[in-house]
């Protein structure tokens, strides 16, 4: 190296790097910078594949690109699956649970408000019964020159007693009630049982009517009954049906149906007939009505 002012390389290499140096006995000698070259590394070649032709290539971006879940996550996912269903199984158990506490608290509720209404009033059941039944329309019934189809017409005159019942009221509606008439198993007539309020304590007697049009009797029908009309008992199923609400006190029950059925036997077929025999029942759903 020469002492002459300039910076002259100290090695030169083919692949242009290298490293000047200097003295450090010679301070005048040392340069000002250092200097390190390396050649650049060429990228790696890239392969294009090309697709062949007839085919699609489809890019997907790499947000949209899901990879297959390890098994644990199929595991976890049973797992929790389980515990879910556990879960609402329990749920499900515990709200039929308490739905069957709170039904059964209502069913004593009620249970102790129909004690309580039995006790307060002690509702007994009415008492009822045909006094009369005047027939027409059947007269001459047993004559070669009756006419074929008959029209029947009944007058029931009907006892209802509720002197049992002090506190309750008996309310019957008309709508829904019938009175029929037959004559064994055949039957002749249709009414309806009037609307009425009866007071505690009182005794109804009032008239159902009920009719029928084009009855027809069989030659043997006819002859039974021209005979027991000769014996001065011809029988008679009166059955009657009507809807009966109780009045307690302020309070006014549902309506419920009251069944009464009479087979009962008059002298004659005729609007004077008197009543010869008779046997009533009495029905009603009512679970704390006593006869």
């Amino acid at each position: 190296m020469m002492n002459d002012g300039r910076v002259h390389p100290a090695a030169t290499s083919s692949d242009f790097s290298g490293e000047y140096a200097y003295s450090s006995s010679d301070p005048s000698s040392s340069p000002l910078y250092s200097f390190h070259f390396e050649k650049p590394v060429p990228p790696p070649p890239q392969h294009h594949n090309k697709p062949q032709p007839g085919t699609y290539v489809v890019q997907v971006p790499k947000d949209k690109v899901f990879r297959v879940p390890p098994p644990e996550n199929a595991r976890l996912f049973q797992h929790y699956t389980r515990r879910a269903k556990r879960r609402a199984g329990c749920s499900c158990l515990r709200a039929c649970l308490y739905l069957a506490v709170a039904i059964l608290s209502l069913a004593v509720l009620l249970a102790a408000a129909v004690g309580a209404v039995y006790l307060a009033f002690k509702p007994r059941q009415p008492a009822y019964s045909v006094v009369s039944l005047a027939v027409s329309g059947l007269a001459g019934v047993g004559n070669a020159s009756a006419p074929g189809a008959l029209s029947p017409g009944f007058a029931a005159t009907v006892r209802a007693d509720n002197s049992a019942n002090g506190k309750v009221g008996v309310h019957y509606d008309g709508a829904g009630s019938r009175v029929a008439v037959s004559y064994e198993g055949v039957s002749l007539a249709d009414g309806a049982w009037p609307a009425f309020y009866q007071a505690p304590s009182n005794i109804t007697v009032f008239v159902a009517k009920a009719k029928g049009t084009g009855i027809r009797f069989s030659e043997r029908e006819r002859g039974q009954m021209a005979a027991a009309e000769r014996l001065r008992s011809v029988p008679f199923d009166v059955d009657i049906t009507v809807p009966v609400r109780l009045q307690l006190g302020g309070l006014k029950t549902w309506a419920v149906p009251v069944t009464v059925r009479c087979a009962m036997a008059v002298d004659r077929l005729a609007a004077s007939a008197k009543v010869v025999s008779r046997s009533c029942d009495v029905k009603v759903p009512f679970l704390f009505w006593r006869n």
